[in-house]
């Protein structure tokens, strides 16, 4: 089969579908999309909510509770020890299928029925980590989201593995490290992003097996470096107390100076190590991966995200998770053994061919338009049916969601083989995971027919504003921790600020202890400021040439590689291609 060109149903730009696309479509028996990935991803993210969370009463032991749903929500909510208890079950709100009406009409009638959970955990995993969501395995941990395995961390999304951490987004075995991004195997790495394998480092971007570094940019194996120049132990030492990065004033300075050493360094087109055949940004340990990003330990996939935890294998367009899943198609959350899952939602246990389902947390197989079963098989809207009634309803279904598929308000068509609309989203817009990828005001997602939830009245009486903190950690009283400090940016952004926040008692001792000022924006705007620092992080990549001229072993002058990257063409950094970069970082 030909390529062939589309024009997105969403947006209305054009994207093509090559033969190994298709390939993968008929092994599926999906029909090809009719939108585009950039849409298509947007629309995934709809559908979760990760980092807004309320305060309200479960509805069915009465306690107050964490939230994904604000109290005034039309939902039915139960909390974490509710909503796995066995005092529901899912099965009670099933439904026969009605072929007078679009199939996820009635989907979302069920959803809308059946009782929800409050944040998104293992609970059963979980030592004194409450405020937390998409999270498992975590002790002493506070607002941590989609991250495992964590013990006193804090201010952290994605990650894995580590001690002592905060505002952290992607991180894995990791120790005392703060305010930092893509860092692995690293011990006391502060205000750092893309950095490998270090110990004390601070201020720096893309070190690998480097110690004791201040300031400094692509370096490798590299001991005792400020801002890319070398001292002696003793002179380094020396040196760095020249810089007061006690102070919020002092570290603002430094930060300043390193970007101005960065406008002179190359950067590599894209983040990854340890890959073959690959294309996309942030891509690590991974096989024929394509237009892609945060991926690890994957093969074989496309249009995918966030896939953090190995392995993953022959999947299309699904963001977030992994742990073994295979055949995988327009997911949003999926892993843990899984196989064959189409159009579906948090799907975290093992299983294998289930469509149009959602919160599928517990072994199940053979499932349709379902929600929250446990254990099941051959249920259609959480109806049992026997193995033979199922593989006969099914194809009736998918034929008649061709014939008569779901229209939204807007005039987009949903039939067999879309993901679901997003106005059948739990969650306004700016509640849902789309508004950190594809940000929009609130007059530009009512435009586009999502729904917007205005800020929830808190009535936060601030006892501190932010330009009246202390400038330095040294001057920082106890008091402080009873003390409501107002968000320097004041709700004024649109980055979910909570415009007050306060700090915790661990958290003072962790920059009383590394010597670091006290934030002055609240959680989400320090986690937005750091996803600002990343690269693109949609699915838009952009074909360009490698903007090397000097003399490497492989050219003398321009270089004529090309290459495909994130980085946009108007963007200002010098941009390389893998031979150029690795011959510039020394």
């Amino acid at each position: 089969m030909n390529s062939e060109t589309k024009t997105c149903q969403n947006c209305k730009a054009q994207f093509t579908i090559v033969p190994e696309d298709f390939a993968f479509y008929d092994k599926l028996k999906v029909p090809p999309p009719t939108w585009c990935p950039q849409c298509r991803l947007q629309r995934r993210l709809t559908q979760i909510n990760v980092r807004v969370l309320y305060k309200r009463t479960c509805d069915l032991c009465k306690k107050e509770t964490l939230s994904l749903f604000p109290k005034d929500s039309r939902y039915v909510v139960y909390c974490q020890q509710c909503w796995w208890s066995d005092q529901w079950d899912p099965l009670s709100y099933g439904r026969d299928v009605d072929f007078s009406r679009p199939f996820l009409e009635q989907f979302k009638e069920l959803l809308d029925r059946t009782p929800q959970f409050g944040p998104q955990t293992m609970h059963m995993t979980m030592v004194n980590s409450e405020y937390c969501n998409l999270a498992s395995y975590l002790k002493n941990c506070y607002l941590l989201f989609g991250s495992d395995f964590d013990e006193d961390c804090a201010y952290s999304t994605y990650l894995e593995n580590s001690k002592n951490a905060m505002d952290i987004y992607m991180g894995d075995l990791c120790e005392l490290c703060y305010d930092s991004s893509n860092i692995y195997k690293c011990h006391r790495v502060l205000f750092s992003t893309n950095c490998n394998d270090c110990v004390d480092v601070s201020f720096s971007h893309n070190l690998a097996a480097c110690s004791n570094c201040f300031g400094c940019i692509n370096l490798r194996s590299k001991n005792y470096y400020i801002f890319n120049q070398p001292y002696s132990k003793e002179g380094y030492i020396s040196e760095l107390k020249k810089f007061d990065v006690g102070s919020y004033k002092g570290v603002l300075a430094v930060k300043e100076r390193v970007e101005e050493l960065a406008k002179s360094q190359p950067r590599k087109f894209a983040e990854g190590l340890k890959n073959l055949n690959v294309s996309g940004d942030y891509i690590f340990n991974s096989k024929n991966v394509f237009l892609s990003y945060e991926m690890g330990g994957c093969e074989d996939c496309k249009f995918c995200q966030l896939v953090f935890i190995p392995p993953a294998k022959d999947s299309y367009d699904v963001t977030m998770w992994g742990g073994n899943f295979t055949r995988c198609y327009e997911c949003m959350g999926a892993g843990n053994g899984e196989n064959t899952i189409k159009f579906s939602i948090d799907s975290w246990a093992e299983a294998h061919d289930l469509e149009y389902c959602r919160d599928i947390l517990a072994s199940a197989a053979n499932l349709f338009g379902c929600y929250a079963l446990r254990n099941k098989k051959y249920c259609i809207l959480n109806k049992q049916y026997t193995q033979e009634e199922y593989e006969s309803l099914v194809p009736r279904i998918i034929e008649h969601m061709k014939n008569m598929p779901y229209v939204d308000a807007t005039g987009k068509v949903y039939g067999y083989g879309e993901f679901l609309p997003p106005e059948l989203s739990y969650f306004a817009y700016n509640e849902s995971f789309a508004q950190e990828y594809f940000p929009l005001t609130k007059e530009q997602a009512i435009a586009q027919g999502y729904r917007w939830a205005d800020r929830e009245e808190r009535n936060y009486q601030i006892t501190k504003n932010a330009v009246d903190l202390p400038d330095s950690i040294e001057d920082v009283p106890d008091s402080i921790l009873n003390e409501t400090i107002g968000c320097a940016h004041a709700g004024t952004c649109n980055e979910q600020c909570s415009t007050a926040f306060k700090l915790i008692p661990s958290e003072l001792q962790f920059y009383r202890s590394l010597v670091l000022p006290i934030p002055r924006l609240c959680p989400n705007c320090r986690h937005y400021a750091r996803m600002g620092q990343r690269n693109n992080v949609t699915t838009r990549f952009f074909e360009r040439r490698c903007m090397c001229d000097k003399k490497h072993l492989q050219h003398d002058g321009q270089c004529p590689n090309t290459f495909e990257t994130s980085y946009a063409p108007e963007r200002p950094e010098i941009v390389y291609c893998e031979q150029c970069y690795q011959a510039e970082v020394v």
